[in-house]
């Protein structure tokens, strides 16, 4: 009897089979183990049709959804994250790698800008207008308080260089970036305590730079010539706007709290963050000339 209401239940595919990736002991069209689908090993072409179909299918909800949220919904992909909502969107490290790619990506396939190295000066990078595009200008002490004679050779090979010590520093903005991603985490739980652990700042922290570097992406976008005027006008200031009122929405949120404590918050919060954002790039620089 028991083995009657067996082959009832049990799909055909699944009798006495076992999953071809772990070796499990199938139960249904899926293995329970690994989750692998139960199938022929000799695939079928309408198999391998309908197994692109699926996997382009799932890929592209997954991110949409993501971008939805992450755009339109601030702190929203974070909550449900938290709350083990999960499976239908890009986990928050994949998401923020994503949004880094796509920043970065664009820029470094941008026009170069006209860069010049000079001496004198506090450290510091400024870009400035030029008559031809964008110039950036590096200003770079005369001495320095520890390995003088080192820094002072490696600056002469990057006045010698500008071109080649400004793709340096750009190729170690998206690390600074990232490294910056605790500090941002330390400082929410400085200021929000009660019930919340380190790594879910982390996330709230992964979900917001991700959303800021989609929003640098598409202002880097209206910037280009190709693009209509009446378009860049329209949305340049609605991307300007996102990247000003995202925060302490996605706060309200995620956290909670009423609008005056969230605004005080916010203040202590992007004066901690800027201070250590101008030191991380100042660093940034250094190091970037020592290894020069």
């Amino acid at each position: 009897m028991a083995e009657a209401l067996q082959s009832v239940l049990l799909p055909e595919v699944a009798k006495g089979r076992a999953c071809l990736n772990c070796g499990e002991t199938l139960a249904g069209k899926f293995c329970s183990q690994c989750g692998q689908k139960d199938a022929e090993p000799h695939p079928t072409l309408w198999q391998l049709v309908s197994e692109l179909v699926g996997e382009f299918v799932s890929v592209d909800s997954r991110h949409l959804r993501t971008l939805r949220l992450l755009l339109f919904r601030p702190g929203q992909l974070t909550r449900d994250y938290l709350a083990g909502r999960r499976i239908r969107f890009l986990s928050p490290l994949k998401a923020y790698l994503l949004a880094s790619v796509l920043l970065f990506g664009l820029l470094a396939l941008l026009p170069r800008a006209h860069v010049s190295v000079v001496t004198g000066m506090p450290l510091n990078a400024a870009p400035a207008p030029a008559k031809h595009g964008t110039e950036v200008s590096f200003s770079l002490p005369e001495r320095y308080p520890v390995f003088d004679r080192q820094l002072q050779a490696a600056a002469a090979r990057a006045k010698a260089n500008p071109q080649a010590f400004a793709e340096a520093v750009r190729a170690n903005v998206p690390r600074v970036f990232f490294l910056l991603l605790p500090a941002f985490a330390l400082f929410l739980r400085l200021f929000y305590r009660g019930g919340w652990r380190y790594l879910d700042h982390l996330v709230f922290a992964l979900h917001y730079h991700a959303f800021v570097f989609l929003d640098l992406t598409a202002l880097a976008v209206l910037r280009r010539p190709w693009i209509p005027s009446a378009v860049a006008w329209v949305l340049g200031p609605v991307c300007v706007l996102g990247l000003l009122a995202y925060l302490p929405i996605a706060l309200r949120l995620v956290y909670g709290g009423s609008r005056g404590r969230t605004l005080l918050k916010l203040l202590g919060l992007g004066a901690l963050y800027f201070l250590v954002f101008v030191a991380g790039l100042a660093l940034m620089v250094f190091a970037t000339l020592w290894l020069f």
